[in-house]
């Protein structure tokens, strides 16, 4: 009688093991096929990746055509130079530009003479757009860089910036390239190559909902090989992009360019407004607060601002001359040590450099010989041409040959080995252009073309 008992029930445990082991495959099979999908589902992610990445490659392969400028060092280095509260009504009128939708002006223009400190409030302004994300490119033109101050290379190195800010331009750019194989991009004259990077991929780029900025410094230097061809893209296209993108340009008032930005009605910066006067003395202030008595302050800071001639360059020498030079500030001091403007500054700077040359028997003839090629260089000057120039009579020591190039080095500073001009405005002094007068260091650019050539040769 038990056996039956038993067997019955090893039959009712196998029969649940068997259940329980049908449970277990089922649930196997789900899992697997919940994984299988999921790989699936990975496996699809990864390939639409691959397929983005493997467009975006194809894109940038197309795009690296174009020319690119980093700008971010200059931004950097002359945002680096801003004195906090001044020039609040001039970014003040940008800001209400910028705010403004209905405004029919896509360009404001700011001019004002060499020294003014455009580039600065150019940096300034990039700088505070980038914080709000409303920049999407800049460009700053260098007197002293061919490849920065050439038209095609800047509207190419703007292309490229706007393309890293606004997905819907650069796939439009990139299908207009795709259209226009065959084209060679420089050879496109500066109106068409503005047309084919700006105008259509513009017009397809769905509106951002706020307004956006494009900064071009130092207009006046973007002549290359005699022409400005930028000057009339400004004035006779850049009215035809969307609304919603602005160039904020800085230029000095020269005629060609004032004619023909006329209609712009750029905004002056003038020496003598009370604001900039203002801020020129703040500057002073901020500076120099500790070389002078309190009781002084406002009569000495009155006098640095008038021998400035409201010029933030001249002031930033003045700086420099007094920290090196004084060690206390009376009024004494300031009448009979300090120079006045911009000129006289560069002048003394100028003394002083011969007097130092004098004591290595560097001759003046020999300084001028360097001033006259350096003029007359496109690009900066090898330190190779500078060092035959200076010791063109005898084999210098090369310690000799370095302290020589640093006492140069305060207005034509070295940068890769070769000499530039750390401001435009020491070039035009030197070749007597613009306002500036005749003095002991006028040399004559014809002259440097003789000199290099014989270098050369």
């Amino acid at each position: 009688m038990l056996r039956p008992y038993l067997t019955g029930q090893r039959v009712t445990r196998t029969s649940r093991q068997l259940k329980d082991l049908f449970q277990i495959q089922t649930t196997t099979r789900e899992a697997v096929d919940e994984n299988k999908s999921r790989i699936e589902d990975v496996h699809q992610v990864v390939t639409e990746i691959r397929q983005s990445q493997l467009h975006t490659d194809q894109e940038d392969e197309i795009l690296k055509k174009l020319a690119k400028v980093d700008t971010q060092r200059d931004v950097t280095d002359y945002a680096a130079r801003y004195l906090q509260g001044t020039r609040e009504s001039f970014f003040a009128k940008v800001e209400t530009w910028l705010d403004d939708a209905s405004s029919p002006n896509r360009v404001m223009v700011i001019s004002g003479n060499a020294g003014m400190g455009k580039s600065v409030l150019a940096a300034e302004m990039c700088r505070r757009m980038q914080e709000t994300g409303r920049l999407l490119g800049s460009h700053f033109c260098h007197h002293d860089k061919a490849r920065h101050r050439n038209p095609k290379v800047m509207l190419q190195s703007l292309a490229c910036h706007l393309s890293c800010n606004l997905p819907e331009y650069k796939k439009a750019l990139v299908e207009k390239f795709c259209r226009n194989l065959g084209i060679e991009i420089n050879d496109l004259e500066v109106g068409d190559l503005f047309e084919l990077l700006f105008e259509e991929p513009l017009s397809r780029v769905t509106e951002p909902g706020f307004i956006s900025l494009v900064v071009l410094d130092a207009l006046d230097e973007s002549e290359y090989q005699g022409r400005n061809d930028l000057l009339d893209v400004i004035a006779e296209h850049f009215k035809k992009l969307p609304y919603w993108l602005r160039f904020l340009v800085t230029t000095r008032p020269e005629i060609n360019i004032c004619d023909s930005l006329k209609d712009l009605k750029p905004l002056l910066l003038e020496p003598n407004a009370e604001e900039n006067l203002k801020d020129i003395g703040r500057y002073f202030e901020r500076n120099l607060s500790g070389l002078f008595e309190a009781e002084n302050c406002e009569m000495v800071i009155k006098d640095l601002v008038e021998k400035s001639e409201g010029v933030f360059l001249c002031a930033q020498f003045l700086v420099d001359f007094i920290k090196t030079n004084c060690s206390t500030l009376t009024l004494e001091v300031l009448e009979n040590s300090l120079p006045s403007g911009i000129s006289s500054v560069y002048e003394c700077y100028f003394q002083r450099l011969e007097k130092d040359l004098r004591k290595m028997d560097i001759t003046r003839d020999q300084l001028l010989s360097l001033l006259c090629a350096v003029v007359a260089s496109r690009e900066p000057l090898p330190l190779g041409f500078v060092r035959k120039l200076l010791f063109s009579t005898s084999l210098p020591f090369p310690g000799n040959v370095h302290r020589a190039i640093s006492v140069i080095s305060s207005l034509l500073p070295v940068q890769d080995d070769c000499v530039h001009f750390f401001h435009k405005s020491v070039r035009d002094w030197l070749t007597g252009m613009s306002r500036y007068r005749q003095h002991n260091f006028s040399v004559d650019e014809i002259k440097g073309h003789h000199i290099l050539s014989i270098l050369c040769i």
